[in-house]
């Protein structure tokens, strides 16, 4: 059966060639005045180790007539593998890239899925430990009153420790909260505190005045 001369290898036709005129590869190489490394790339079709093509086309002339091969037959084969080798080079290359990418793709949504737990867990940290909401109804800082007593009223978060004046307040399910609080001539300063089990604490202070 006759092969295509695509399925034909280079380095195949030449070794034979060579074999079969029981020459080695040292012996041809100094009868054609060609590095031997050349003549070995040639015979195993390692074109990526040969050098510039018009000094490879008078060294192949030199080699195929010296095995009394058709020159333009091997030159043709040359052509050819060389072909076959840059196109299995660019499949590979191709194949690698198409390959790689449901890699990346998975790394991406790895990354991705980490970063959202990582952010998920830094926003419920930020929650624990940021102060509770402190929100003063009345009344207001700066207030000029004449009862001796005042009503403190107020709005946080259910749960939490609360501290008027050094002194723990109540506070409803809801996070509301109220105290009576008993003021002297003069200004008075109210202070007032809040924080949650592990939340670091908010403070505001309220300064009354009480008429004479």
């Amino acid at each position: 059966m006759v092969r295509k001369i695509l399925s034909v290898k280079l380095g195949e036709v030449l070794s034979e060639s060579r074999d079969s005129r029981y020459i080695n590869l040292d012996e041809a190489a100094k009868d054609v005045g060609i590095p031997f490394k050349y003549l070995d790339a040639l015979e195993h079709n390692n074109f990526k180790d040969l050098p510039d093509e018009k000094y490879l086309k008078d060294a192949l002339k030199k080699y195929a007539d010296y095995l009394k091969l058709d020159f333009s037959y091997v030159w043709r084969l040359f052509k050819e593998n060389q072909n076959i080798s840059y196109s299995n080079k660019f499949k590979k290359v191709e194949h690698r890239y198409l390959t790689s990418w449901p890699n990346l793709i998975r790394r991406v949504v790895i990354f991705a899925f980490i970063l959202s737990i990582l952010f998920f867990l830094i926003l419920k940290v930020e929650q624990i430990f940021s102060p509770p909401e402190l929100n003063i109804i009345y009344p207001q800082d700066g207030l000029i009153v004449e009862d001796r007593q005042v009503t403190l009223t107020g709005q946080s978060e259910s749960e939490v420790e609360l501290i008027v004046n050094n002194k723990e307040i109540f506070v409803d399910s809801a996070g509301g909260f109220e105290t009576i609080i008993d003021l002297q001539k003069g200004l008075n300063l109210i202070k007032i505190s809040a924080k949650k089990r592990y939340s670091r604490t908010i403070e505001k202070e309220i300064r009354l005045l009480l008429k004479d």
